[in-house]
């Protein structure tokens, strides 16, 4: 059996993943919109909209490019003021140039050989690109232990999801050394929030590293997981973002 893709597994549940996904801090979108160049803004891998309803909020000229239609579809509904290019950044052809390039949770999933040349080509001189990621963990530590233990009982190894948050700065930026972008920056948002079990497990649900695997060996992962859980589940946040600027 071909092993399915899995940056295009997150459209077979997504009414889980845009109620379980957490979104983005204001401030984070605060701090790129001012970091960021006048004129027309891309996203890129916009899923639902959890990022794209802050960004459209704030009345900028938004396109975004998503490659999976059931993703698209409640993109659409949730942000209609947007422009909406179905397909993989891969394949999409600006007819604009950007003043800023933005991905939320997805930049990982572009050709890594390509993605940098891609965003350079797209942006304006002196366009920003941001990357932007949340880190999810359970904040009770003997909890998170437990839930783990379910990970490897399962044969899950690649989910992020019940590791502790890395620090901050525990890798080079990225585009240290290319000289075609320059002003990099690197910050993180601390939050916390509180989950129904059950909107946990659909946090789980939603998570590739999960939907890849065979739904006998998933819905035993699970039922694992909710007998762990009490009514509700303290999580600690960490979004983190990465700033540069194309050059002139």
């Amino acid at each position: 059996m071909v092993e399915r893709a899995r940056s295009v597994v997150f459209g077979e549940v997504v009414e889980q993943y845009d109620a379980a996904r957490p979104g983005y801090p204001a401030q984070l979108i605060t701090d790129v919109l001012a970091y960021a160049a006048p004129g027309p803004v891309l996203e890129v891998g916009a899923g639902t909209g959890k990022a794209t309803a802050g960004f459209a909020a704030r009345g900028v000229d938004l396109t975004c490019v998503e490659p999976d239609p059931r993703m698209a579809a409640v993109l659409t509904t949730k942000c209609p003021g947007v422009r909406v290019q179905i397909g993989k950044f891969e394949d999409y052809v600006p007819d604009q140039a950007f003043g800023l390039l933005y991905s939320a949770q997805a930049w990982h999933w572009v050709d890594e050989e390509r993605r940098w040349d891609l965003a350079h080509a797209a942006l304006a001189p002196g366009g920003a690109v941001a990357v932007f990621w949340n880190i999810y963990v359970v904040a009770d530590p003997d909890l998170l232990a437990a839930l783990a233990a379910v990970d490897e009982r399962h044969g899950v190894s690649t989910s992020s999801l019940h590791r502790p948050a890395p620090p901050m700065g525990h890798a080079e930026h990225p585009l240290a050394g290319d000289a075609r972008f320059t002003d990099l920056d690197e910050r993180r948002y601390l939050g916390t929030s509180r989950y129904e079990a059950g909107r946990y497990l659909d946090l789980v649900r939603s998570i590739s590293a999960y939907r890849m695997l065979a739904p006998g060996t998933r819905d035993a992962l699970l039922a694992d997981m909710a007998a762990l859980l009490g009514d509700d589940v303290e999580m600690a946040f960490a979004t983190d973002l990465g700033l540069a600027r194309r050059a002139q």
